[in-house]
């Protein structure tokens, strides 16, 4: 198609954006530790400081979770049944290792394939208080998890299992705990039944199965579950242990001596809170080990220092647009969602500015096993920002119609850039920022947006990545909608796809049900993209925090190499 007046080239949105001089043309992951580093006798003692932003909200458990910020706390401070992979020997978690890592489980045996597993429970795990961890925490953690009254909302829950549907719809009042696919096998044993086999189950980071303590939550009235003290003291199983939370400034955690693995060489680990501009700097200045860092030209400078490490961690989550259905419904929301996938130049913003790190994708569930390819006659979009205004004045767009962009921070190189193709396509914006600690406020409870860029799950099971698109399953039900989506055609399709437990029959079914959303689309989405993180050349031994990995971080095994 011609080009209309006023549009603008591929490369000029960039400079519209301001992003001119953030070049990357390849992937680029900074320098990495000597092979002499890597080999040196680890110390015991010292502090690892970690940066992060303020918890989405002050409650630091794995079974009332919704953020990063909160879960680098919980991941060092409890610890799962069993994980998905094994770490390895590395300082990064090795990807060719397969074999799954038992957690608070002493052993695994799997009765059904894909279906029932029996575990035992280690005899020498400990709570923080010096309690030690049961079977009955175990089957507590699964029960308050996806007990709809325990007003609890998970990014790990226990997927699947036989009877969480049920807890999840209906609830059950405190003390009753009970779940159908958890049973008690003798003191230490207890058997896990999925409602249907699910190839693959363990190896994913949102299938997680927490102990919970018993002994201080079992009798406790729901509306205290998430109150202080223990909101922010969790009582934990892991290798730290929380000893001061100050709100919005930090949190510090001592070495548990008790822990089943052994007591971690680190004395403490503290995790600093802060916007990300203040985090880079103190990385850069040295007063921080580590923490996430920008995408484009902020990573590649800092990773170009002598005393700083880059690292690139691939996640799955589908990430995207997602606009919202409630203020744009029927035809205006679809067209604008698939106007939005045109607008997007991803090659060049991944060469541009994301360090070559992005995997374009407009398909919702290829992280899924035996989903990972779309159905034959699903859409890809490429950059065409003429066939984006077709879409729109097709469905009666009204072209000087400025949309509210949701951002919980300053937006970055990227969001204006991407702002600035949206522009030249039509689709005007401004960015609406709000506090990070307000986002279950703004986004989910009041739908304070019109645009978002966020990303769905990257569950396994269907019935999991349903909570994003289900009619009417927003966050006080239980889900995830924020988008406020509904298409009821979906929604039945997906229905009889969960209910038929021959794979090879359900799977013709997820594809129909695909293509009914590729014509609706929940989200525009655009890629999947890599978490980068920066470290100082004195943390040893392992990267404690690896985005949404199905792997237990060693913490045990990282040290902090003394000044020379």
């Amino acid at each position: 198609m011609s080009r209309r007046p006023g549009s603008l080239s591929r490369r000029a949105v960039l400079k519209t954006a301001g992003a001119a001089g953030a070049l990357a043309a390849a992937p680029h992951f900074g320098r990495h530790l000597s092979a002499s580093a890597q080999d040196a006798t680890p110390v015991s003692g010292g502090t690892l400081t970690y940066g992060s932003g303020k918890p989405t909200y002050n409650i630091l458990t794995p079974v009332n979770t919704i953020s990063t910020s909160q879960n680098v706390v919980i991941e060092a401070t409890f610890q799962r049944l069993v994980y998905g992979r094994q770490w390895g020997d590395g300082i990064n978690p090795d990807s060719n290792q397969t074999e799954i890592e038992l957690g608070i489980a002493a052993s695994m045996t799997e009765i059904t394939p894909n279906q029932v597993w029996e575990f035992e429970v280690r005899d020498n795990a400990l709570w923080h208080d010096g309690t030690p961890v049961t079977v009955d925490d175990v089957i507590f953690g699964i029960w308050i998890s996806l007990n709809k009254n325990a007003g609890t909302f998970n990014e790990t829950p226990a997927s699947g299992i036989k009877g969480g549907a049920r807890l999840q719809e209906e609830g059950a009042a405190v003390g009753d705990i009970m779940v159908e696919g958890a049973t008690k096998i003798g003191d230490r044993g207890v058997r896990i039944e999925l409602e249907a086999p699910v190839p693959n189950y363990w190896v994913n980071w949102n299938v997680g199965y927490w102990p919970y303590p018993k002994h201080i939550f079992g009798e406790m009235p729901f509306e205290q579950l998430f109150d202080p003290p223990y909101a922010t003291m969790p009582i934990g199983n892991g290798p730290f242990k929380v000893t001061n939370f100050v709100d919005g400034q930090y949190i510090e955690m001592e070495a548990f001596d008790d822990f089943y693995l052994g007591r971690p060489l680190l004395d403490k680990y503290i995790i600093r809170f802060g916007d990300g501009e203040t985090l880079t700097a103190a990385l850069e200045s040295g007063e921080i080990d580590g923490c996430g860092l920008s995408p484009g030209a902020v990573f590649q400078r800092l990773t170009d220092l002598d005393h700083i490490v880059g690292n690139a961690v691939p996640r799955d989550h589908p990430d995207g647009f997602a606009v919202n259905r409630e203020r744009f419904p029927g035809e205006i929301g679809t067209a604008l969602s698939k106007a939005i996938m045109y607008a997007l130049d991803v090659p060049l913003l991944n060469e541009q500015l994301y360090n070559g790190t992005l995997r374009p994708s407009n398909y919702l569930f290829e992280h899924v096993v035996g989903l990972e390819t779309p159905p034959e006659g699903f859409p890809t979009y490429g950059y065409d920002p003429e066939a984006a205004r077709a879409l729109l004045e097709e469905a009666g767009w009204d072209f000087n119609r400025t949309l509210e962009w949701q951002v919980s921070a300053v937006p970055s190189p990227g969001q204006e850039a991407m702002a600035a193709m949206l522009s030249a396509a039509g689709i005007q914006t401004q960015f609406l920022q709000i506090d990070p600690a307000s986002v279950v406020e703004e986004l989910y409870t009041q739908g304070n947006f019109d645009l978002t860029f966020a990303n769905f799950g990257a569950y396994q099971t269907m019935r999991d990545n349903w909570q994003y698109l289900k009619c009417g399953w927003t966050r006080d039900l239980g889900g995830a909608n924020y988008a406020r989506y509904c298409n009821e055609e979906v929604d039945a399709l997906w229905q009889t796809a969960l209910d038929e437990p021959d794979f090879a029959k359900a799977k013709p079914l997820w594809d129909e049900t695909s293509l009914a959303l590729s014509a609706d689309p929940p989200q525009s989405t655009v890629y999947r993209q890599s978490i980068l993180y920066g470290w100082n050349q004195r943390v040893q031994g392992a990267f404690p925090y690896q985005y949404r990995l199905p792997v237990r971080a060693p913490f045990e095994r990282v040290w902090i190499a003394p000044e020379e």
